[in-house]
């Protein structure tokens, strides 16, 4: 065996061993006290370093291979992480200024939009598809970056205003269209995980390997905040963990290769 193969096996163990905590925490939520542990600081620097900084540079990696390609693919997949990314920085520095709901709403909406980005990229790739573009790759990078990042903005914006209705009320739990929002982003996230793990399974590559992992991390730890009562009680912040976790995932996938040719690999 490998050092490599060693590396994707051990890589997969943090996936049941979330599932398990996960499942625990909600078995026992309901005879646990309501405990809800959210420092100033730790959570937007948390989402800083884990998820933001990560994803700005798989964002960026990915723009490069695209570039280089000209495959849509990377250039969708860039979007999703960016979109993940962006949102997640601002709902991480909004809690203390918003509150829990403000932090909800644009975390929630932010991993559906990128959650449809994913699926749209992992369904393309497992179709085989190889849509390529091969004039104006440069402007079509810039509009779609710049289109998240101006979607993440006049999201925060709403959201500050109260211009969308409530996600979350603290120590309630959450609204009927937080759940929908959040459901169908878990569920597409999920989605994207098979579909890449399956054309995985045909082409060996390590990059949609440690892909597929990372988005099935990312929805176990939107499960967990799925389920939360409370934001920054334990199964919220073992959703948060898996959902860091995930951002390493990402990184070591783009760093494996240096993405898609012509069968539509993740980067």
């Amino acid at each position: 065996m490998t050092i490599s193969h060693l590396l994707r096996r051990l890589g997969a163990i943090p996936l049941p061993v979330f599932i398990a905590i996960v499942a625990s925490l909600f078995t026992a939520q309901p005879y646990m006290p309501l405990v809800v542990f959210e420092p100033p600081l730790l959570l937007p620097i948390l989402n800083t370093l884990f998820v933001s900084a990560v994803s700005f540079v798989v964002a960026y990696i990915t723009a490069r291979s695209y570039l280089t390609s000209g495959s849509l693919i990377p250039l969708l997949l860039g979007s999703a992480v960016l979109t993940f990314g962006s949102t997640g920085l601002v709902a991480g520095w909004l809690m203390g200024l918003g509150g829990p709901n403000v932090n909800v709403t644009v975390h929630n909406t932010g991993a559906l939009a990128a959650s449809i980005f994913h699926a749209v990229s992992a369904t393309l790739a497992f179709a085989g598809a190889t849509l390529q573009v091969s004039r104006f790759r440069k402007s079509r990078l810039i509009i779609a970056y710049l289109g998240v990042l101006v979607f993440a903005a006049l999201l925060t914006i709403a959201s500050l205003q109260g211009s969308i209705p409530p996600f979350f009320i603290q120590g309630v739990g959450p609204t009927l269209l937080r759940q929908v929002v959040l459901g169908t982003a878990l569920a597409l996230f999920a989605l994207s995980s098979i579909l890449f793990m399956r054309r995985y399974s045909k082409s060996k590559s390590p990059i949609l390997y440690w892909y597929s992992l990372a988005l099935a991390l990312i929805a176990v730890g939107l499960s967990a905040v799925f389920l939360q009562r409370a934001v920054g009680g334990p199964i919220g912040w073992t959703g948060r963990s898996a959902q860091y976790l995930s951002g390493i995932y990402f990184l070591i996938a783009v760093l494996t290769g240096r993405g898609p040719r012509t069968k539509g690999r993740p980067t």
